[in-house]
């Protein structure tokens, strides 16, 4: 199953877009702006990854295709990685307000898991 069909990628954008005008509103400067697009980026790469590695782990359990198990590997060790440099990022330019950035990542996930299409059960 394509990752297309199980987020809605039109409320996924809407609810993210918000998160992106407030990050602008929050931002005292171009640098700080530039850390929390940059968690922004990684959360959202974060994301990708995931439901691209749950989807692939799903289908191989159910046998409908094969699972690559280095490349499982390798999206679940590139999530750390990402998360840790972006936030490493931020804790060298922004200090004690990266709990702005962090608030950002996890609200995104909140707009993943509103922008994922409910299984609709057979009624028969």
């Amino acid at each position: 199953m394509l990752i297309s069909e199980k987020i809605n990628l039109k409320k996924y954008l809407a609810l993210s877009l918000i998160l992106l005008i407030a990050s602008y509103f929050l931002a005292r400067d171009f640098n700080e702006l530039k850390v929390m697009l940059s968690v922004f980026i990684a959360a959202c790469l974060n994301q990708w990854m995931l439901v691209r590695a749950v989807v692939g782990l799903t289908n191989g359990a159910s046998g409908k295709e094969d699972t690559d198990k280095t490349n499982m590997l390798f999206l679940f060790i590139g999530k750390a990685i990402v998360l840790i440099l972006a936030l490493t990022l931020g804790v060298q330019i922004m200090g004690k307000r990266i709990i702005i950035p962090l608030l950002i990542y996890v609200l995104q996930i909140a707009v993943l898991y509103f922008s994922l299409n409910k299984a609709v059960e057979d009624k028969g």
